[in-house]
């Protein structure tokens, strides 16, 4: 079953004076890149977070964040007075140089001294604290699980989109091989009808040896061997537990060649049409195979 890169799980609840919420987004990337947003207070939880989040999933553009509110009703907040008087000094020195410079820097507000972490929960560093960052830990697990199942959701549709149009690829390798039928006959008649409009004469032997090099440059066999070999390979990676995405994507690039050179050698207008119906396809499942984990 195929994982999607693309999903989004949050959880909310409560520890002690403390309500909180996290969220797990995702969307595709060629690696694994996991960003968060974690409270500074909560020493450590940020690798616990990365810890939990890269043992599960390989690849994907993640974002966690961590949101905490202090219930007013549980507790109280207070002034730590050796980081208000850091705010307040380090504001005089700035009003002082920009006076020195013969700027004007306006007055210094409640919302700009709480902006630079002027106050401080009245619970930090007491039990309340350790209590939350062992709540979180244990909810770390529940909040994955909802995002890969999400992922695994859209997976499941990428898988059917796929599956079908591997089936439509199948098909038209189908009718190339179909056109091989017959195929060297109609090229001595049409190689022979070409000669004819020169209106020179050739040797025999000098003609059937320019048609058999030109025969062996235009044969499709190989290709149509390595397409259906490829289309095998996608029906396996189709139904493969494991993390797949990186080797649909280089097996695109395998079909996207092979379609390029059957067209390239195609000597009928049928082989060429079918050429370019596969390269829409390819095309296609490309874009759908890049939010492949």
């Amino acid at each position: 079953m195929l994982t999607s890169m693309t999903g989004m799980a949050s959880l909310n609840g409560t520890s002690g004076p403390y309500d909180w919420s996290m969220e797990l987004r995702g969307v595709n990337n060629k690696g694994l890149d996991i960003r968060t947003r974690v409270p500074e207070w909560l020493v450590g939880f940020e690798q616990t977070a990365r810890k939990a989040i890269s043992s599960q999933i390989a690849r994907g553009s993640l974002q966690f964040s961590l949101k905490i509110s202090h219930d007013a009703g549980q507790g109280q907040r207070h002034i730590d007075p050796d980081k208000l008087e850091q705010i307040l000094t380090n504001a005089a020195v700035l009003a002082e140089r920009a006076m020195q410079k013969g700027l004007s820097v306006a007055p210094l507000g409640l919302s700009d001294i709480a902006a630079q972490n002027g106050f401080i929960d009245a619970d930090a560093n007491t039990e309340a604290q350790q209590e939350i960052q062992k709540d979180l830990a244990v909810k770390l697990p529940e909040l994955i699980g909802q995002f890969q199942a999400s992922r695994k959701a859209e997976g499941a549709a990428l898988q059917r989109i796929l599956a079908g149009t591997v089936q439509q690829m199948d098909e038209l390798i189908g009718q190339a091989q179909d056109t091989l039928e017959g195929r060297a006959e109609r090229f001595e008649e049409n190689f022979r009808a070409a000669v004819a409009r020169l209106k020179q004469e050739v040797e025999p032997e000098r003609l059937a040896q320019e048609m058999a090099i030109l025969a062996v440059k235009s044969d499709i066999t190989e290709e149509i061997d390595r397409l259906q070999a490829h289309i095998a390979a996608a029906q396996a990676l189709l139904t493969s537990d494991l993390p797949s995405g990186r080797k649909l994507d280089f097996l695109m690039q395998e079909f996207n060649r092979e379609a390029n050179t059957l067209c390239s050698k195609s000597s009928s207008t049928a082989l060429t049409a079918i050429g370019l119906e596969m390269k829409v396809l390819i095309d296609q499942m490309r874009e759908q195979v890049q939010n492949v984990e």
